[in-house]
């Protein structure tokens, strides 16, 4: 998993957004982002998008994490309660099938006080080609 993890490590997108991948195993990924003023919308909440790149990250890592190129075809969030600057989040994501050429992954964002923040469901479409030779 070494090679796989350090290249997951390089996504431009998540470190610019300060997103820190924790954890990849098979079908399993946890990251984490500390909400900054930057990641805010203007209720001070938040951004739901802040909160869905976690995710994101989260399902790419946790859908890679065969070393089998996957994609992203569909995902849908349900935002469950607001957070706000200085909460650290988290998102799990965790695989439910495996077939061949379609997986569907769950992802739980929780704040620190493990507090459901957001919930997502996705689905990718798996690639015959290597992510890491």
């Amino acid at each position: 998993m070494g090679g796989l993890m350090e290249k997951m490590k390089e996504d431009p997108f998540a470190n610019y957004l300060g997103i820190t991948i924790e954890d990849v195993e098979e079908g399993y990924a946890k990251v984490s982002m500390e909400v900054k003023e930057h990641l805010l919308n203007f209720h001070g909440n938040t951004n739901g998008g802040a909160i869905f790149s976690l995710a994101d990250v989260a399902f790419a890592c946790a859908s890679n994490s065969h070393n089998q190129a996957a994609v992203g075809i569909a995902m849908t969030m349900y935002y469950m309660q607001a957070s706000e600057i200085g909460d650290r989040l988290v998102a799990i994501a965790r695989e439910e099938t495996k077939p061949n050429r379609l997986g569907v992954y769950r992802i739980e964002v929780l704040n620190d006080k493990g507090e459901l923040i957001a919930l997502a469901e996705g689905m990718v479409y798996r690639k015959k080609d290597k992510l890491v030779p």
